[in-house]
């Protein structure tokens, strides 16, 4: 079973072993194919199959299915003459194949082969082409730490080798790995060592390459202007140079992008534009992960038939594939879409399919926890290389290392424990809520039409619920991994660590008291609101040192709200008055409620340095407000002045 880490659009530098080049995935003349195909025939023995290999690659991006002909002829050309260095060679072609073609699991056991049966004492580079391209498959199926291992080996070969333009190209890989595991800083370091590299060799290909990473990045910070640009950038220089279909990849960043800028009819385009051409390219991965995006997309446009058939299709792709976080997030989706038809049976069963998927992941990533250290443990006894190159510090180190090792294994326990304990309560709350909301839901699809209000706040407020707890739990286990694998920093290393975890827990459990407070309600009064927004000034207060005064003023009402409405109005004031904290560097922020006939006025404001809102975005947030905003039909406006402050104002029926 596969499972991935957000992985995508990773541009794998496959190698030509027998020119001693690299194949940089360049469309090939098909003139100097023919050529080679009439040479072939006065050719024999290894060189005949040296041919044949070189005929497959050039291939690649042309036709696949005489790519995958002339590598095999090779490799059983190869097996009958008995090279076994040759056979190695070809071995690693077809896993690159296999590679490209999704089959991740295959192409890692034909690179081992290769790593088996090439020379590596003759000075040939084949085993560093081995390493480096076995991190790529490791990477697609998400074993990350693998990846950066085979990764920094090959690495080290070509810097001892003095090839520059293989260093660079290993640092693509190693810049996309980093990005994996959300160190995002690294990630971009290494991205703009590559791209002056790759400048200096003057290398149009990979430039447009690193573009398109760099774009990656940004939309995974949501910084989606920064990767609009860069994504932009590497469909001109990929253009330039007569590609056709590796720009899918840069259409993908591009949707992506333009999504997060609420851009939805220009990102449907570019997504429906990489569709096409991943389909021509037989990429079974990115045709799903893309068909999952077009959804999402076409559901925020209210066009939900078209939204449904694709995300159907998304789902089953990742059913057949086993790819469990495709099959969670898309049964999300379908969920979301059938919502917004008022087709409540559907939402509920895809609802379901989530939650299983979820389970299954949580699973699936404890049993890997257990399994990586051993497989970590076992390498490191079996790393003669790490050990030679430490062996004239043994003496000096030997009482420090044995420390280190104490600490190593009494902190990798504790990590693991906290995760497998924190998890099981995760896991349980999750299931435990989500039988409630099952249950409600089939209550209110057999009820009277007077309970259909009650019925919707239901499944919107357990999304919310899904996702605000959802993303706080992932940035705790990002903070887990990197602990984990940078555990030889020390002590003050994993103090800091420890103080995050529990930073994020801390705002993980009041987020799920918020929602609690809420389900446990059919109705939340002003009143209560009132007295919330007292609660997170005084946190404030104490978080400041008393540097920030938050105070509310105004009427006091008897005035009601049903439960969702009241929710996303407490969560708008919430974000407000965090937004005026964060980024205003005001002294003082006012909250200020006013009884006005039928309705309830609320006004946040600060007096800090404000924003010229027709020339700054205020960012996600404010698109999470607004969307809040329309959903509980509550009247959303903000306006802003340089050196004025921010004032967001809201309306709402009581």
């Amino acid at each position: 079973m596969r499972s991935f880490h957000k992985l995508r659009f990773l541009i794998a530098i496959s190698l030509l072993l027998f020119t001693g080049a690299y194949l940089q995935a360049q469309n090939t003349p098909q003139s100097v194919i023919d050529a080679l195909k009439d040479s072939l025939s006065v050719k024999s023995g290894k060189e005949r199959i040296e041919f044949l290999g070189d005929i497959g690659f050039k291939y690649r991006t042309i036709n696949k299915d005489s790519a995958w002909h002339y590598v095999r002829q090779a490799y059983k050309e190869a097996e009958a003459f008995g090279d076994k260095d040759l056979q190695g060679r070809i071995s690693m072609n077809l896993a690159i194949l296999k590679t490209e073609a999704g089959d991740y699991e295959d192409a890692i056991k034909s690179y081992k082969l290769a790593m088996n049966l090439v020379d590596s004492t003759n000075g040939s580079q084949t085993l560093s082409f081995v390493y480096h391209n076995m991190a790529n498959a490791y990477e697609r199926t998400g074993v990350i730490d693998t990846a950066i291992y085979y990764s920094l080996k090959a690495l080290r070969r070509y810097e001892i080798a003095n090839d520059s333009q293989r260093i660079a190209s290993v640092k693509l890989n190693i810049a996309s790995q980093y990005r994996t595991i959300k160190e995002y800083e690294l990630s971009e370091k290494v991205n703009m060592e590559s791209l002056e590299m790759y400048r200096a060799l003057g290398d149009v290909f990979f430039q447009a390459a690193i573009e398109n990473n760099l774009s990656l990045l940004n939309n995974d910070q949501e910084r989606y202007q920064e990767a609009l640009q860069h994504a932009k950038k590497s469909l001109e220089l990929w253009q330039s140079i007569g590609q056709r279909l590796v720009v899918a990849y840069s259409y993908t960043n591009l949707g992506i992008a333009q999504k997060g800028l609420g851009q939805l009819n220009e990102s449907e385009q570019s997504l429906k534009n990489a569709l096409a051409l991943q389909q021509e390219r037989g990429d079974r991965y990115e045709v799903i992960f893309l068909k999952m995006h077009l959804a999402d997309v076409l559901n925020k446009r209210g066009n939900y038939t078209e939204a449904a058939n694709l995300g159907k299709e998304a789902y089953q792709g990742a059913v057949d594939d086993d790819l469990l976080i495709f099959q969670q997030k898309t049964a999300l989706t379908l969920s979301s879409i059938y919502e917004n038809e008022r087709n409540y049976q559907n939402a509920l069963v895809y609802l379901k399919k989530s939650n299983a998927a979820q389970d299954s992941l949580f699973i699936t990533d404890k049993a890997k926890e257990v399994l990586k250290l051993k497989q970590q443990y076992e390498t490191e006894q079996k790393e003669n290389e790490i050990l030679r190159q430490q062996n004239e510090l043994v003496e000096n180190e030997l009482i420090i290392k044995k420390r280190n090792n104490l600490l190593l294994a009494s902190g990798g326990l504790v990590i693991l424990i906290l995760v497998i304990g924190y998890g099981v309560f995760r896991d349980q709350k999750l299931k435990a809520q989500a039988q409630k909301r099952e249950a409600e839901l089939q209550k209110a699809m057999v009820e009277a039409q007077a309970q259909e209000n009650l019925k919707e706040q239901r499944i919107r407020i357990a999304r919310d619920l899904h996702d605000n707890i959802g993303s706080q739990l992932t940035y705790i286990t990002s903070i887990t991994d990197t602990a984990k694998r940078n555990i030889e920093k020390g002590e003050v290393f994993m103090a800091e660590k420890l103080t995050q975890m529990k930073q994020f827990t801390l705002v993980t459990i009041s987020e799920l008291r918020d929602t609690i407070w809420a389900m446990n309600k059919d109705e939340i009064s002003l009143e209560d609101i009132q007295e919330r927004t007292n609660q997170l000034a005084a946190t404030i207060h104490d978080a400041t040192d008393d540097a920030i005064s938050v105070r509310t003023v105004g009427d006091n009402s008897d005035k009601v709200l049903n439960a969702f409405v009241g929710m996303n109005l407490f969560r708008i004031i919430q974000e407000s008055i965090n937004n005026a904290v964060k980024h205003s560097e005001t002294k003082e922020v006012v909250v200020s409620f006013k009884d006005v006939g039928s309705k309830m006025e609320i006004v946040i404001e600060d007096f800090g340095k404000g924003f010229d809102t027709k020339t700054q975005s205020a960012g996600n947030g404010l698109y999470i407000m607004k969307s809040r905003a329309e959903k509980a039909g509550i009247e959303f406006k903000l306006s802003s002045k340089v050196g004025e402050g921010t004032k967001v104002e809201l309306s709402v029926e009581a």
